[in-house]
């Protein structure tokens, strides 16, 4: 292959790797995340891998304005959300006992005063769960039933469009959390030969 040539794909493959840099949300640089349900901040579409978001909410000593974070985001068609993962919780009092709320609900809004309407929702935080554990896998407390009424589902988020809330009244909490994506694996040609194999006979069978 002419050097010429083997630079032009070298400077492509950079130029695509650099394209697909993740989407990672920090309010001190991108803004103030909404506190608003029905407008929350439009964040784009998950990249495949670690998604971050830093930022803090509540209200400090209590007393406070009350400031929640709400976010919609889109999962692309391939991909699933695999994992929300806490990273970093501090509440600005120093306490250790602080359980936040936090909810999703499928589309691009979310009802702050009817948790019914909620695809889940749940407490989290430095909570345990009752087995000594640290509540951070957030993605397996919501798969877990929504504590306070809602839909429920049932293991990874398919792709779709979704709104997350997080809220704290009673502190003021510094967080970061990771929505890990993954790509959908495609069944291999083999598999499926085999499966539609499997369907011609059971139809045979029955003819």
């Amino acid at each position: 292959m002419p050097f010429s040539r083997f630079l032009s794909l070298l400077v492509a493959s950079a130029l695509l790797c650099g394209s697909a840099r993740a989407l990672d949300w920090n309010e001190p640089f991108d803004g103030d995340l909404s506190d608003d349900g029905a407008a929350p901040t439009l964040v784009g579409t998950l990249t495949l891998g670690h998604n971050i978001f830093t930022g803090t909410m509540g209200s400090l000593g209590g007393t406070g304005p009350l400031d929640a974070d709400i976010w919609n985001f889109t999962i692309d068609a391939g991909m699933s959300l695999t994992g929300i993962n806490l990273t970093g919780y501090s509440a600005t009092s120093g306490s250790l006992l602080n359980e936040s709320f936090m909810a999703i609900a499928n589309g691009g809004s979310i009802e702050t005063s009817d948790p019914s309407l909620h695809l889940s929702n749940s407490l989290w935080g430095y909570g345990t769960d009752g087995f000594g554990n640290t509540y951070t896998d957030l993605l397996a407390l919501l798969d877990a039933g929504p504590q306070f009424g809602g839909i429920g589902f049932d293991g990874p988020l398919p792709s779709g469009n979704y709104t997350f809330w997080i809220q704290e009244g009673t502190d003021q909490i510094n967080y970061t959390i990771d929505f890990v994506t993954s790509a959908v694996p495609v069944p291999e040609p083999g598999s499926a030969l085999l499966l539609g194999l499997a369907g011609l006979l059971l139809l045979r069978r029955r003819r």
